[in-house]
């Protein structure tokens, strides 16, 4: 599905209404307005009573003036304009929070008094979901979870304790679910548990549904849809973003970075040995190379083909065969010594984005002790 949007417009919440799903993912670069969308479109059923849950992957991003700059832009964007003011018809001005709670409120000009009105959100820490079981939020009618996608470190099961949590917060009731995300890494446990396998293909302004089933207490079959959003970029004004990074941040395209490539014709290489490396469903192909000068390094490019048996993997995922294990502790003292390449990070690419998903699969491996 394509929607159309005008050149340099921003993501509207009306968008984000029409979309005919449960779930929406919106993705896209950093400056088109998929946050404040959503901003909008959470202010506009608070304003009619209605109660969001605000989710962020550590505890530590709940705090109070890290949620009071979250909406710092809708109280006063680049011209000024106080949207809150606006929707709310001069009623509240500011946004407060208190005990985990997110309130309207309205600041008095000449007193500088803060008076807090109607709770509208709540906090939610990821990596607390634990503590949030025996609670119950029966006016929450949509939940946030901002900036969930990430370059860095995701907690363990995450995806799982994602939905544990959203089961906690609806309970038996409906609601929707906007989880906002630059476009940082293709790699994240959502892609896999939802099986977003068209993410990579998608273009801007377009939407792709996924469609689950399940069945209702009285037996009744129904369908859960996966709206996944891409949206479109916005030109920048500003001369500030320069490099690698620039694309990411004003365009929709996912990030990259400078690497080191190969300098001659790969051809002219000479291949000593080759391992595959999986993580979930991403797979490298790893050459190690030795240039006509005599050097060696490691030549990293993704895997699009099925892996053949007797090919030696290392992978996350369970292989029955003697040539797969799941760490990169060597199968001998060659191998051994041909890994330690890797941990010194003695590799060249075959271009930004293949080095960017490497490393933070190679990350998660290590990471994770296998």
């Amino acid at each position: 599905m394509k929607i159309k949007i005008k050149e340099n417009e921003f993501v509207s919440d009306e968008t984000i209404e029409k979309i005919n799903a449960k779930y929406v993912i919106m993705l896209g670069g950093r400056n088109n307005g998929k946050s404040f969308a959503s901003k909008e479109y959470i202010i506009k059923r608070g304003l009619k009573g209605e109660e969001f849950a605000y989710i962020r992957r550590f505890k530590e991003d709940c705090k109070q003036y890290m949620v009071q700059e979250y909406f710092a832009d809708f109280l006063s964007d680049e011209k000024g304009v106080n949207h809150l003011k606006e929707l709310s018809g001069g009623k509240y001005n500011a946004i407060t929070t208190w005990n985990a709670g997110i309130y309207f409120a309205t600041l008095e000009e000449e007193t500088g008094k803060l008076i807090r009105g109607p709770r509208f959100g709540c906090m939610f820490g990821l990596s607390w979901d634990t503590h949030y079981k025996s609670l119950a939020y029966p006016r929450i009618t949509t939940a946030v979870y901002e900036e969930f996608i990430t370059d860095s470190q995701y907690l363990p099961n995450e995806a799982k304790r994602f939905m544990n949590l959203i089961s906690t917060i609806f309970r038996s009731r409906d609601g929707k679910v906007l989880l906002v995300g630059n476009t940082l890494s293709r790699i994240n446990p959502f892609n896999k548990y939802f099986g977003l396998r068209n993410i990579p293909r998608m273009k801007p302004n377009q939407i792709d549904y996924y469609s689950f089933k399940y069945k209702t207490q009285d037996n009744k079959e129904e369908i859960t849809r996966v709206a996944v959003y891409m949206t479109h970029s916005r030109k920048s004004n500003s001369g500030l973003f320069i490099g690698a990074a620039a694309k990411t941040i004003t365009e929709t395209a996912w990030e990259s970075e400078e690497v080191d490539q190969l300098t001659v014709d790969k051809k002219s290489c000479n291949s000593l040995y080759k391992v595959v490396m999986q993580y979930d469903d991403n797979k490298f192909l790893l050459d190690f190379l030795e240039l006509p000068d005599g050097n060696v390094t490691w030549y990293v490019e993704p895997k699009t083909t099925d892996i053949k048996p007797g090919t030696r993997v290392v992978s996350n995922q369970l292989r029955l065969d003697e040539y797969s294990t799941k760490n990169f502790r060597g199968l001998s003292e060659k191998e051994q010594l041909l890994f330690r390449y890797l941990q010194d990070d003695r590799i060249v690419y075959a271009d930004g984005l293949c080095a960017v998903e490497f490393k933070q699969c190679f990350s998660m491996l290590r990471r994770a002790g296998l």
